[in-house]
């Protein structure tokens, strides 16, 4: 398995393009997580080692007095994973919830632009339509054309007749 170092940071890639985790990084890391679990796991130790102190020098009361703190810590300890687990969880879970609804803005953000700008060029071609229209009334006289201003022909309800081919001078 070869590995490769990332230029721009302290990272090191296996054969996969995926980084590989120091210890220390493991440990900051989950340490910014849940900061519980590892002071809860240091007392624990903590409390072994004194009661292994007092096993040596035969204090029975003392040494009994360090492994119920030891339970307790471990006890505390798991107590700190698992609500550390659920909160992670909970943020989590919060977050993409979060990331959802704003990509849902997002995209009802983009839709509506995209509306708006069909509208306006809908409005826009409109106004042309309608100064196009104005301007071949004004050359004619300002008599209508014919059907939707002449678009279609001339013929309908202001046309002379003559549209039809017949001629009314005789």
């Amino acid at each position: 398995m070869s590995t490769t170092p990332v230029a721009d940071s302290g990272m090191v890639l296996d054969a996969n393009e995926i980084p590989i985790e120091s210890w220390g990084g493991k440990f900051e890391r989950k340490f910014k997580e849940n900061p519980f679990v590892p002071v809860l796991a240091g007392l624990t130790t903590v409390s072994l080692i004194v009661a292994g102190a007092k096993l040596r020098r035969r204090d029975s009361v003392s040494l009994n007095h360090w492994l119920r703190v030891r339970v307790l810590m471990q006890g505390l300890t798991i107590v700190a994973v698992v609500g550390g687990s659920w909160w992670y969880g909970q943020m989590k879970h919060q977050k993409e919830a979060a990331t959802a609804v704003e990509q849902e803005r997002l995209l009802e953000r983009a839709g509506f632009e995209a509306r708006l700008r069909a509208a306006e060029e809908t409005d826009k071609l409109e106004k042309l339509e309608q100064e196009v229209h104005s301007r071949a009334s004004a050359a004619q006289g300002g008599a209508k054309p014919g059907w939707l201003g002449g678009w279609f022909g001339k013929g309908g309800s202001g046309s002379s007749g003559a549209a039809d081919g017949s001629s009314s001078s005789a």
